[in-house]
Order: C-alpha cells, then sequence, then structure tokens
C-alpha cells in the first residue's frame, strides 16, 4: 500500500512556543494566508510523496539509518522570517534557521544521492533550512504591507535547538488539515562535544 510520508526534524518546544507568538501577532495583520498549526511545525528534509509502505519502512529507512550514524547532532539557531519564492510572488511565510547548517545541509546531499537507488529524483536545489509559518490561500492584494511587517521580523530571534534525530512522518490530508504520524525516529549517531 502506498501511503504519503516525508522526513523531516522536530523543533524544541520553547522555538515553538516563540513562533506561536510570531504566528498570533500576524494572523490579524495578514489576510488570506493558512497558517501551519505550531504542533505540526517541522523542517522537512525530504518529501516522499506517495510510496509503497514495504519500500519506505524497509529499504528507505535503512539508508537513512545508515548515513544518520555518521551524523553528529547539529545546533540550529532560529532568527528571521521571509518569504517564498520571492516578495513579488510570496506564496509562502518562513522562518529562518541558521548555525550549524552546513551538517544538515551535507546530510541531506548523501540521503537524495542515495535514494536515487530507489528511483526518487534527486532534489536538483540545495536543502534551504526553514520552518513554515503559513501559505498564501491566494495572492497577496497588496505585498507592501506584507514585506512592511516581515522586513521588522527578518533578524527576530525565536531560539536554539540541538537536531538529535530524524523522523519519518505519515501524511493524511483531511479537510480539517494534514494528520502527521511518526513512522520512525532515526538518531542521530555521532557524539556532540
Amino acid at each position: 500500500m502506498k501511503i504519503r510520508s516525508f522526513l523531516a526534524f522536530d523543533i524544541a518546544e520553547d522555538m515553538r512556543s516563540e513562533l506561536t507568538k510570531i504566528v498570533t501577532l500576524l494572523t490579524p495583520k495578514i489576510r488570506d494566508v493558512q497558517w501551519i498549526k505550531p504542533e505540526l511545525m517541522h523542517c522537512t528534509v525530504r518529501f516522499f510523496g506517495d510510496v509503497e509502505e514495504e519500500l519506505l519502512l524497509g529499504n528507505v529507512s535503512n539508508v537513512i539509518e545508515r548515513e544518520v550514524k555518521h551524523q553528529s547532532p547539529v545546533k540550529l539557531i532560529g532568527r528571521g522570517i521571509g518569504v517564498f519564492p520571492n516578495w513579488r510572488y510570496p506564496r509562502v511565510l518562513w522562518a529562518g534557521l541558521h548555525g550549524e547548517t552546513e551538517s544538515m545541509i551535507s546530510l541531506h546531499a548523501k540521503l537524495e544521492e542515495a535514494f536515487t537507488e530507489f528511483g526518487f529524483k534527486q532534489d536538483p536545489r540545495e536543502l534551504r533550512l526553514h520552518l513554515t509559518l503559513g501559505r498564501a490561500k491566494k495572492k497577496f492584494k497588496d505585498g507592501r504591507d506584507l514585506m512592511g511587517l516581515v522586513e521588522k521580523m527578518s533578524e527576530k530571534g525565536f531560539g536554539e535547538m540541538m537536531i538529535d534525530s530524524l523522523t519519518l512522518y505519515k501524511s493524511e490530508l483531511t479537510k480539517e488539515g494534514p494528520i502527521y504520524t511518526v513512522l520512525k525516529k532515526f538518531p542521530l549517531g555521532g557524539k556532540k562535544k
């Protein structure tokens, strides 16, 4: 049976709390945004889409385990709010992650290369570590208002966290929003000094 799935890392509760405050502040000021529920916030490392469950929990999970055991925990710092793809057509509002990003980008590249063995197309883009706060329901009527608000928060900090595992999630889309179910956790293998 095929299941919709993705690989991600979860965020620390204090960071989630700070982001909830930011979303609460922005919600009445920016209309036409589908805000992400705080309990669902995560950083996607790889979206798989619909994949046979046996492949996902078998060979794909084995590859993830093999790659993460060589990766020490990674310290990330939350800072800044921005938009994708650009200011002219803002579609996604995000919170930035900084710090030891090269470690996560390197791990992502290794995983992407390994996943080609199972027929997954390699994502040509470098991983951009971010947390999605909301998605535009339609084109923003006045991007200048959004730009002004976001520029004020371009350097706003919202905490630190240590990434010590990746999580494979099943994603079910419902009318009430997505439901994420943990399929498997993959602890990062090295010791942080």
